[in-house]
């Protein structure tokens, strides 16, 4: 969570507040000096990151309605996964030289 700090205007700000040891110079906003094209160019590449991302998690949420049903036809339910990971974790802790 951002801080919020008063600036000397009465004005609320969410900046972040620098830590102690923190350089002065490192909390200078990068957009202040990026030029113009290099600020298009990021705001290109973050778009296209933003849609891959929204693609993959389309993909990804097919690929779980997809296993859900191969374990609904194989009548495979949470309970019995459970049930196996339990009884392998146990077998794993019983196995290990304690």
């Amino acid at each position: 969570m951002m801080p919020f700090f008063v600036t000397p205007t009465g004005l609320l700000r969410t900046d972040p507040v620098p830590e102690a040891g923190e350089d002065a110079a490192a909390t200078i906003s990068v957009t202040e000096t990026l030029s113009e094209e290099e600020q298009e160019e990021l705001r290109s590449e973050l778009a296209k990151v933003e849609e891959e991302i929204q693609t993959l998690s389309q993909v990804l949420a097919a690929k779980e309605k997809h296993l859900a049903e191969i374990k609904r036809k194989l009548g495979i339910s949470s309970l019995q996964e459970l049930r196996q990971n339990i009884a392998k974790g146990w077998q794993d802790v019983t196995a290990t030289p304690a």
